[in-house]
Parts: C-alpha cells; structure tokens; sequence
C-alpha cells in the first residue's frame, strides 16, 4: 500500500476538491499516476482494498468512489489539472523514441526477454511519463512491413 498513501502536499491538494467523490476520485487519478504509472480509465474502477485505504486517509467512504465524475469531462480535466501540476507526460511518439534510445544498449545486457519489460516501465515511471492504458496495449501494435511500422512511430 506504500504507493497509494498520500502526502501532506497530496492531502492538501485534494482538500481543495469538494465534495468526497470528487476528493477520493482526484486522489484515485494522481496515486494511479504515480504507481502503477498511468491514468485511471473511464469506468475503471480501483480494486477494493486500495479504495478503502485511500478512502481511510481521506475519512471518505470507499463507496463514494461510484459517485465520482458521472461526466466523464470532469475527470478529464482532473487528469489535465494533474499533469500539469506534477510534471507527468503522456506516453507518445517522442516518449517512445526517448525509451527506445534508453532501451537499445541495456536490452544487448538483458538475458532475461521479461527483465527488459520491466526496465522500461521503471523507466518510464522515473521520467513520469504516462504508460500507455490498458485499453491500448491490448490493441497490439501497429501491422504491414518495418518500414511502415517505422513510419508509424
């Protein structure tokens, strides 16, 4: 649970929010942010025991989180406002170069095909930039030939 508790600078930040599912949803978008390093999908929905702990350090009940950002603009802009504020970066096209000229000379070292997986997702954490959702790496990458692959990136 050491990722999902909240800082006196977190606290504050969230106390500025009104009303608990809007407290317990923005603190749900940043702690997401930070670990497991992306943003918390529409409709997505935190397993229990996070919920309940994030809740307990806000005196929120982890069942306000259903009532959190029926608009789904208001999340939106709680990602915006977040990303701004703490320096995250969306996963793209110049962060997947960056990672790609990090990776080439560790992943010649990597005996380990997986190990090399798990370098680049600490990677992308320590530049606090956003991993891709769920939803997209589930879509694969994109097909044809290398170099239309290369012109895709």
């Amino acid at each position: 649970m050491r990722h999902y508790t909240l800082t006196g600078d977190d606290l504050e930040i969230v106390g500025r929010r009104r009303g608990d599912a809007t407290r317990l949803g923005f603190a749900m978008l940043l702690l997401y942010m930070r670990w497991p390093g992306r943003a918390l999908e529409a409709g997505e929905l935190p397993p229990g025991p996070v919920l309940a702990y994030v809740g307990r350090q806000l005196g929120v009940s982890p069942e306000a989180f259903a009532d959190y950002a029926h608009r789904d603009q208001t999340r939106r802009e709680h990602l915006v406002d977040i990303r701004r504020s703490h320096g995250f970066r969306a996963f793209d096209r110049q962060a997947f170069r960056e990672i790609v000229a990090f990776s080439i000379p560790i992943a010649q070292t990597i005996i380990r095909p997986g190990q090399m997986a798990g370098v680049i997702v600490d990677e992308l954490r320590r530049r606090q930039i956003l991993l891709p959702s769920p939803s997209i790496l589930g879509s694969g990458a994109p097909k044809g030939s290398p170099a239309s692959r290369a012109a895709y990136l």
